[in-house]
Parts: structure tokens; sequence; C-alpha cells
């Protein structure tokens, strides 16, 4: 639902910027799209869930621009999770279209990521989100401010964790890792050691084979020996025996 929501906000947006017909019936879409995605997850039982809903409400309430606000702070987490807005929309991270994953990891992207960007690397999410969106970039940064304050507001350290692991997981769905976003030196030192665990996995991994392989080798060699060992002694015998035979006529 919530690339759905984000699909309608896009193309409400461009048919806004361009005047062109239907923009009404788009507008309207892409309300109830954003309407029913936080209603959805204010409806959840799960408290970290919850409150990330009245986070996304309270930016459209905030701001009084219907759709438009939500719509920000979703694009641009997804933009923070993925790296690539447009690939996201178009489907290539299968989560995303998990209106409670999805958007959760947004949200969260936006809370751990927004503040660790360089400003080269927020200039790039400003853009792409500008583009898609056809907002400008200080109402887009306004908007995240307000975001990240409401979070602030409304998480406690047990949703922020909750929402951090999901972050992590959607983000590894999409090739990526959470120190991506976060820039953190814990985060990034996790990655590392996690290099590590699977360096040293794949390590026994190719011990093991490379020992299999040596048995394998010095049973196929014993096996031959025996072999060879056994045709010799059988032609002696046979030597000995006809040799045996020769002297007994002699």
């Amino acid at each position: 639902m919530m690339i759905g929501a984000l699909t309608a906000a896009g193309t409400a947006g461009s048919m806004a910027y361009h005047a062109l017909s239907g923009m009404a019936s788009a507008v309207k879409q892409a309300n109830d799209m954003a309407d029913e995605l936080i209603d959805e997850l204010k409806a959840s039982e799960n408290i970290t869930v919850n409150r990330i809903g009245r986070v996304l409400e309270g930016t459209k309430f905030g701001f009084l621009m219907g759709y438009v606000s939500p719509s920000i702070v979703t694009a641009v987490g997804v933009c923070l999770t993925t790296g690539n807005l447009a690939m996201a929309i178009g489907g290539s991270v299968a989560v995303l279209g998990n209106p409670i994953a999805g958007t959760c990891a947004a949200v969260g992207a936006v809370y751990f990521g927004w503040q660790a960007l360089t400003e080269s690397e927020r200039e790039g999410v400003l853009k792409q989100v500008g583009d898609f969106l056809h907002v400008g970039w200080e109402q887009i940064k306004a908007v995240i401010s307000f975001a990240i304050g409401k979070m602030k507001e409304l998480l406690n350290s047990d949703n922020i964790r909750e929402m951090k692991e999901t972050v992590s997981e959607v983000a590894a769905s999409a090739g990526r890792h959470i120190s991506d976003i976060t820039k953190s030196l814990s985060d990034k030192a996790a990655k590392a050691a996690e290099a590590v665990g699977r360096g040293a996995s794949a390590a026994v991994d190719t011990a093991g084979d490379v020992a299999s392989n040596v048995a394998d080798a010095a049973s196929t060699a014993a096996s031959s020996v025996s072999e060879t060992a056994s045709k010799a002694s059988s032609k002696l015998g046979d030597y000995w025996n006809k040799k045996s035979d020769s002297d007994k006529d002699e």
C-alpha cells in the first residue's frame, strides 16, 4: 500500500505541476490512499506501528497539505533505505510492498539516516524526492524536520529499537546494511564483524571440502595400490605354478 500511495502521490504531483485535466481526481485518490495507509498503521495493536501512523498523521495535519506531507516522509525514507527511489517504486524491493514493514522502515530510515547524510548526499535525496513528488527542497526539509521532532516526542527506546530492526531487515533485502543509513561507528563495526564471520564460515567450508577431497584421493590411491598388489601376487602365483609343473616334467 505504501508504494501504491507513493505512486498515486507522484502521479497527482505531476498532474498538478503540469496542470493536466483529471488533476482533481488524481489528488483525491492520493489523499484517500494516504489516509488508508495511516488508518491501517494506527489500527495496529503493535505500539510502534501505531505511533508511526500517528507520526504520519501529524505531518498531514501539521502542514495541511493533504497527501503531500506523509508522502514526503515515506519517499525520503524509501530513498534512504534503498538508495534509489525510482527503482524501489518500480517494485524492485518486494518487502516495501508490505504496508506495515515498508512504511515503518521508511519512517525509521528518516529518523536514523537523515541527519547522518553529508550535504551532497542530502542534496541527492532532495533531488530524487523533489522530482518525483514535484515539491520544493525547502518544503521537503521542513516536513522531515517536523517528522523527526514528532518521532522524538512519540517513540520510546523500545519503539526506536524495534523500528531500527525493521529498517535493518528492509535495507538488507535491498542489498544494503543498516550502517549505510546510520553511518554510526557501532553499526559499521557490526558490519565488519558480520563480514569476518561470513569469511570464517566460508574458510571452514573450504577446509572441509579440501579435507574431503584429500581423503577421497587417499582412498582411491590405496584402492589402486591394493588392486595392483593383488594383480602382481596373482601373476607371481601363476608363474610359480607353471615353473613347478615344468620341474615335475623334467
